[in-house]
């Protein structure tokens, strides 16, 4: 697969964790794999990176699946260096040479002359990116997954910021203000009453986040759903991306169902054990 900094390297150059390891597979030191970044970067967006938010929380909501979208990384492949989501973001933003030579100088401390060596005269770009809460409140953390287990949209509103953002690829649609991200949720979510959603707690991009298994009716099993990725303040959300890709299970070392619950597994204290892929 390859050590955790090289892919942690990669994924700063890609915005995607599945071409990171990749690459950081078939290669050997941060040159070899700049070079096959610069190959195969482009520009991974998120939704709020291409249009206006939608007015429209009840309306249908506009999917591309053409679009190479932006990728969460897990925790265990990090590598202690910034890789926050909005920073990988703002990566994206700028073009792939540029984008190697600040990640080179800003992140991995590289001099000058070395860059140069290998880019050529490239000059870093400034970065600018609102910091995430560095120690994420736990108590927030707990009403979140309660609300979302229980179905409590009006409790889930509560927790947003009036101007937050909610986004979830594939989906070019993306909400602005706790409000609309209330009337998104209680018109497109298919969990219909608590128990339906089971969220298993994980940390990407050294943010808290959570796997999403929705309950299938005919069943009664809990199937993984979306990764949701949040970036708080001290005290609320100001930003959720729920992914959609379900591939990303497995890069999270995630089944993809839950085994052994009731058909209504929320009481209030229940936590099924969740195994995790090695």
């Amino acid at each position: 697969m390859g050590d955790s900094g090289l892919i942690a390297h990669c994924y700063r150059m890609l915005g995607s964790i599945t071409d990171a390891i990749e690459i950081a597979g078939s290669t050997s030191g941060y040159e070899a794999a700049t070079r096959a970044c610069l190959l195969h970067a482009g520009s991974r967006p998120l939704p709020s990176d291409l249009a206006a938010p939608s007015a429209h929380p009840e309306g249908a909501l506009s999917e591309s699946s053409e679009i190479l979208w932006l990728e969460p990384i897990p925790e265990h492949l990090m590598d202690g260096r910034p890789i926050d989501l909005g920073l990988i973001a703002a990566l994206q933003r700028i073009p792939p040479r540029e984008r190697a030579a600040t990640i080179l100088h800003d992140i991995e401390d590289w001099p000058g002359a070395r860059i140069t060596d290998l880019l050529g005269d490239v000059r870093p770009m400034p970065l600018t990116v609102r910091p995430s809460a560095a120690v994420p409140d736990e108590a927030l953390l707990a009403r979140y997954r309660a609300a979302f287990e229980q179905y409590d949209v009006p409790a889930i509103v509560t927790l947003f910021t009036a101007d937050a953002i909610w986004e979830m690829p594939p989906f070019t649609s993306w909400f602005r203000g706790a409000r609309d991200i209330g009337r998104l949720i209680s018109t497109h979510c298919p969990a219909e009453r608590p128990g339906d959603q089971y969220l298993v707690p994980l940390k990407a991009n050294g943010l808290p986040a959570f796997a999403v298994y929705m309950r299938d009716p005919r069943d009664n099993i809990h199937r993984a759903f979306q990764i949701q990725v949040l970036t708080l303040t001290a005290t609320a959300i100001v930003h959720a991306v729920a992914f959609f890709d379900l591939s990303l299970f497995q890069t999270f070392h995630l089944p993809d169902l839950l085994q052994g619950l009731p058909p209504n597994p929320y009481d209030g204290t229940l936590r099924p054990h969740v195994e995790r892929r090695h």
